[in-house]
């Protein structure tokens, strides 16, 4: 990433009131948080895809960072495995669910992403109230 990358991305970090010492950027080889040194790794792919229908592609920079501060950082040594289902779930919805400084945008992808998630592991997800809410508007 250029350094004016990194500028607009620190400003995303900033928006969602997120500790900026833990993010390190072009490091690592993918965007994610490290649960044994506490810090979020910011590679390119932190960055939308406008081509792309997947709502992990759609995600903008700050959905996916709070995705990662908000959703994995806030459960740091859980018993979750890396990766799972349940794990990257969890990451979505909470963030939608608690992180500042999104966008209704934000959070619907990120609550999709959740969703997704779950289809893809073959688990049905009943919608609680906050998703239906995001999603569609109403409780």
């Amino acid at each position: 990433m250029s350094d004016g990358d990194i500028d607009y991305l620190k400003t995303e970090i900033h928006a969602i009131e997120a500790d900026s010492t833990i993010f390190l950027f072009n490091q690592g080889s993918r965007t994610g948080y490290l649960d044994d040194s506490d810090v979020i790794t910011v590679r390119g792919n932190v960055l939308p895809d406008p081509y792309s229908t997947h709502p992990r592609d759609r995600m903008s920079a700050r959905a996916v960072l709070a995705h990662e501060y908000y959703g994995h950082r806030s459960f740091r040594g859980t018993t979750a495995k890396y990766n799972s289902w349940n794990d990257e779930f969890r990451a979505s919805y909470m963030a939608a669910r608690v992180a500042p400084g999104l966008s209704d945008e934000d959070r619907i992808y990120l609550i999709l992403d959740a969703v997704q998630r779950a289809k893809d592991a073959g688990v049905s997800i009943r919608f609680n109230s906050f998703m239906r809410r995001v999603l569609y508007g109403v409780a």
